[in-house]
Parts: C-alpha cells; structure tokens; sequence
C-alpha cells in the first residue's frame, strides 16, 4: 500500500453596468468574464471560455445558481473569474444568503470561500518500464493529457488565510482563469425552505458581476456516512515532522476529514495513544465544546486499529500486552477494531500467528487480525482481508464472507473503480463512492492522507505540495502525482516560502469530490427506502460496471464529469422528496437498508452474469450447430455436382 495587476480592472470597472446579474458576463469587450460552475469541474488556469451546459442543473445558462441539499448536506459550486486582455486584481468574491419569507426558524446555512491553489503538472502518473500504465490505472484506462495537464488547482486555501504566493483578493494574469470554492453548509438543525441571495464579484470594492443564487432545503436528513471511508496518517512523520503544533493540527485533520465523512485512521499501540486521540475516538471532538461544525456531530469513527502496516511486528508475548492494554481503552461505538498485522505479504506468518495467538485471549475478541492481500480472501488466515481495488471481486468476497471473514477495499485503480491522485478526472473520487454505494465492499481503505515525505526506498524524501505535483516514487519505476495526498499542510517545517504558518490541515479538490459521493451514497441509501428499484436503476445506469465486472484493460465504465453524477442526484432526490415520512426514518435503519441492497444487487447482478454466460453458450453453441450443418450440406452438394472417375 505503501507500494507504490489590480490597476488594469480598477480602470475597467468604472465602465462596468451593475446590472451584469447572469452567470456569464463580460465587464467590457477584452475585460473580465465571470461565471459559476458545478463542483465537478476542474478550472486550470489555461482554461478560458468555460461556459455552463445546458443540462446542469446547478449552474444555469440563464444566469442562475440553483443549489438543493437536505439537512446535513454540504453543496459546493465555483466562481471562475477570467481576466481579458488586462491583468485583475483585488478580485473578490462573496456569497450573501437570506430565508425567503416563508422559510421557518432554524440555523442557517453557512458558507465558506476557498481560493484555488494550482501547482503545474508537466509529466503524468506513470511507470517508466510499462509506458502508459501507473499504480492507478492500466493503459486502456488513463485519463487523457488535454483534462490534466497544465497548471492544475487542487489545493484549497479559505480565503481569510490566503497567503502572498496564492493571494485573497485574487490576481489573476492576462487570458487566465482563477476559480474560487464556495462550500454552502446546511445544518440538521436547518429550516426547511427556500434561501435567496447572490454573489457578488468586485474589484477593489466596485461590483462589475452578480450572480443570482437560490438554495431549496428538503425537509429530509441526510445520512452521515452512507459508505464508510477511512485514512492512515502519521502523527510524528508526517503531521509533527511538517506542521508542528502537537495535537492542535491532528485535530484538524481528524475533523476536517470527519466534516468530509472520512475517518481517519491513527496507530493505537499504547494506552497514551488512546488517551491522545480519547475525545476524536469518543466522537466528542466533533461537537461545539471542540469548536467543531459540520456533518457527523458527535459520531465516533467506524474504524480503529491497533498497530497498522505491520508496526507491531511478530507475534509475541511482549506485543500481546500491548494489544491487551489498549483494547479495553478503545471505546465500544468503535465498529471495528484492527490489528493491522502486516501490508502486502500474503505468505507472511504475521497474520496467521496474530490470529492464533488472540484466539486464545478471550478477552480480546473484539480485535480483528487484518492484513492487505489481493488473492483470493478465503483462503487467508486472517479475520479481514484487505484487497486491492484491481483484484477485489465481489463472488471471491462472497464467498469468503460465507466463512466468516471480512472483506474490504483499498486504494483504486482504473478502470476498476476510480482513483484518487491528481491527474486523474476531477470527478473520480465521486465514482468510488458511488461504486462503494452500488457493490457490496465493506469498508474502503485509502492507505495515506498525507504522505508528504516521499521515503519510500526510490523516493525523494520531503516534497512541498503546493509546487511538487510528482510526491510518490520507488524502486520499482512508478512515479505517481500527489497519491496518498488527501490534504495539504497549514505550515511546512523545512518549506519556508510555502508555508500558512498554521497548525492545521487544508482541504483538496479531491477530498470534496470524494464527499460529494459519499453524500450521493446518502441520498441512494434514502432513495432505496422509497423505490429501490428506481433507485437502483439510476445508480446502475451511472456506475455500468465495476471491479471484476470490468475488463481489466478496458475504459472505466462510469462518467468523467460532474453533469451527469449531478443529474443522478437530482433523480434520487425527486424519489426522496415525497416521501415525508423519511423525516422519521432512524439513519441507522436508512444505512441497514442500503447496505442489504448493495448485498442484493450484488447477487442478482451474479445471477444476470451468470444467466448472460448461459445463454452466450447455448447462442454459441447453436451458432457452432449451424456452421457445422450448413458446411456438410454444402460438401455433399458439391460431392454429388462432381463427376465420378472415369473407367
């Protein structure tokens, strides 16, 4: 897993006519365009003339932002500001929203406004001994140069800590395109309606674009964490070596992950670690009393582990104590509770004498033996078998499932799923969550969220994010952009001129598309309860095909943009709306409810593979039957056309 110019515009924007109220407008002939987008889309900054299409059913044509979510949801869109033949800046960007006057009492919706931090990207993901092939994807399955290539945003920066190297106002160069974020965050707690306001883009104070925004909140709850998604991070070699700051910045990042439906996952091997990380293990981190808002209030991680990547080494009495000591600390909301034995080494001792060791400890029977291997899981001497995105095959699941085991899915790989590094499409993450909604995975794994030191044997030791998009090397030729990079550091020991000078961590495109999925698994899992059948038909109509299902150097079968994953959503929520009694639903009944769906699509899509091959043979064999007849009739007519031999 480890494998692997502000005068120009001030002198434009006095001839700016305020009444610019659409989604698309030009301050003058050669000045500067706005225009607001969906959150599917990747703005680099070469990318001039991008317009709104007509079937999106966020950012319109006409001029209007139409945004709809349910209590608990966040939504997001962009605002791209492009400059003309003058450079913009002291560009700003502000999103006002009000009730309308029949929208009830409850909290409000909050926004938040990111700038777009872009880093070039000149070489792709690749391995230098398989051209076209890489750790995430095969050859058949690459993104195209044309969508990733360039100076390529990723990074997002809230606007009150913009720094001078990516600055908030915005300074935007000639015939380039800067994006900036709007994350719209609709609590629980949120009344029910319809909210109106607009953005508001200026330079230097004078307003020369605005963009009519309407919000419409659906008297339904979102599910927290409709699929369970989860990520390693190191607190001393990673967080502490980069940031500093203790357990200020692992807060952050466990609630920043959290606040994206995302566990994170820390090393557990002493009873200190447990007290360290007691309040994000208990959910209470993710409440106001630890300054936190957002999805997810008060819930504690699915998964914990004790040990992870092998770090508690073999088997023996002295390691024994360690897991005894800490699994009575690790509080019983935790699902899951891992002893991490050993990463990719499926022939290893490690995992198979872990579980005959704790066999023997009664008193340890909540932890789970687990290792990563992609051959077959029931076969593995291990309680849960992690396996790679590439290998993962639902009926081997199945199967080992039938004796007991767990079996869940790391990391991604096209075209089996979608992947997560940056020269991927935008919208891929979303795709993994919809296929983690669709099939039946248990829980995905993604093995780091911030491996900024490149220490791999190969690797190039530290990279500083914000300008090295090339971040994963090894021995074996691979050269991968900003995998294992879910996030970006607030301040950078050793990376002065790139640095916030914050103990936190920064969210990324990636890890909002990622969200983004996890949140429409939230809406399929409501839908199910209404209609499963339509529900499953929109789903399947979006994900065609996925892991074994796909042919393994073939395309990925799900879209590479955000229109249509928008469209989907906007399907499902017209099944949910009627249904007011989902107001009543417990979530935990919802998420029983998809999950029993994804095991029984998974069946009924088996059947429908297996009764295709049958009648591909019976076809094929007929076929054959035919062929063979037809040909011996043909050889005796020529027979009887040819004369015998002569006397």
């Amino acid at each position: 897993m480890r494998r692997r110019a502000g005068r120009g515009v001030r002198a434009i924007g006095a001839s700016l006519a305020l009444a610019a109220s659409a989604a698309t407008s030009w301050a003058s002939a050669g000045g500067p365009r706005v225009v607001a987008i969906d959150d599917g889309v990747r703005v680099r900054r070469g990318d001039l003339g991008i317009a709104p299409r007509p079937e999106d059913p966020v950012a319109r044509p006409d001029g209007s932002v139409r945004l709809a979510a349910l209590r608990g949801e966040v939504v997001a869109f962009q605002v791209v500001v492009e400059a003309g033949d003058a450079p913009a800046d002291g560009v700003t960007v502000d999103l006002a929203l009000a009730p309308s006057a029949r929208t009830g009492a409850g909290a409000r919706p909050t926004v938040e406004r990111f700038v777009e931090h872009a880093v070039e990207v000149t070489g792709r993901s690749r391995n230098d001994r398989r051209p076209g092939e890489a750790l995430a994807w095969s050859k058949g399955a690459r993104p195209k140069d044309d969508r990733v290539l360039g100076l390529v945003p990723d990074a997002l920066i809230p606007v009150g800590h913009a720094p001078a190297w990516c600055p908030y106002p915005l300074a935007i160069a000639p015939r380039t395109a800067h994006a900036l974020w709007i994350d719209v965050s609709v609590p629980v707690t949120a009344a029910p309606g319809t909210y109106e306001g607009e953005v508001t883009v200026a330079a230097h104070g004078a307003p020369f674009a605005r963009l009519p925004v309407t919000l419409t909140v659906d008297d339904v709850e979102l599910p927290y964490r409709a699929v369970s998604f989860f990520a390693h991070y190191g607190p001393e070699e990673e967080l502490e070596a980069r940031i500093g700051g203790g357990f200020e910045t692992e807060r952050s990042l466990w609630q920043l992950l959290h606040r994206h439906h995302v566990d994170a996952l820390a090393d557990l091997t002493s009873p200190a670690d447990v007290a360290r990380l007691a309040p994000a293990l208990d959910g209470s981190l993710f409440t106001q009393a630890h300054g936190y808002s957002g999805p997810g209030e008060g819930a504690p991680p699915a998964v914990a582990a004790i040990g992870t990547y092998g770090r508690l080494g073999d088997p023996r009495p002295e390691a024994l104590r360690a897991v005894r000591a800490v699994t009575p600390l690790v509080p019983k909301a935790i699902d899951d509770l891992l002893l991490y034995a050993v990463d990719e080494q499926c022939r290893s001792p490690r995992g198979p004498g872990w579980r005959a060791l704790l066999r023997g400890a009664p008193d340890l029977a909540r932890v789970r033996v687990a290792h990563t291997c992609s051959e077959d899981p029931s076969g593995q001497d291990v309680d849960l078998v992690m396996m790679a995105a590439q290998a993962y095959d639902g009926e081997l699941a199945a199967r080992a499932r039938g004796l007991g085991k767990a079996v869940w899915v790391y990391n991604g790989h096209r075209p089996q799923t979608g992947v997560l590094v940056l020269d991927a499409d935008p919208v891929d993450p979303r795709a993994t969550a919809w296929i983690a909604a669709t099939r039946d995975v248990g829980r995905w794994f993604l093995w780091e969220a911030t491996f900024w030191n490149d220490g791999n044997a190969g690797g190039h030791g530290p990279i500083d994010p914000f300008t090295t998009a090339e971040s994963f090397h090894n021995a074996d030729g691979d050269r991968m952009l900003l995998d294992g990079i879910l996030v970006y550091p607030g301040a950078q020991k050793g990376f002065p001129a790139r640095s916030l000078g914050r103990s936190e961590v920064l969210p990324s495109i990636r890890l909002k598309n990622l969200r983004r999925g996890i949140e429409d698994a939230g809406y399929l899992a409501l839908a199910r309860t209404a209609d499963p059948a339509k529900a499953d038909a929109i789903a399947s109509t979006l994900i065609g095909a996925a892991f074994a299902e796909v042919a393994a150097r073939g395309r990925a079968a799900f879209p590479n943009d955000g229109v249509a994953f928008a469209r989907a959503r906007e399907a499902l929520r017209a099944i949910i709306r009627p249904q007011t009694t989902l107001t009543r639903v417990a979530m935990a009944d919802v998420l029983r409810a998809g999950a029993e769906a994804r095991r029984t699509t998974r069946s009924a899509r088996q059947r429908s593979l297996h009764e295709a091959a049958l009648a591909a043979l019976i076809v094929t064999t007929l076929v054959l039957v035919v062929v063979v007849v037809r040909g011996r009739r043909r050889r005796r007519a020529e027979d009887a056309a040819t004369p015998g031999d002569a006397p």
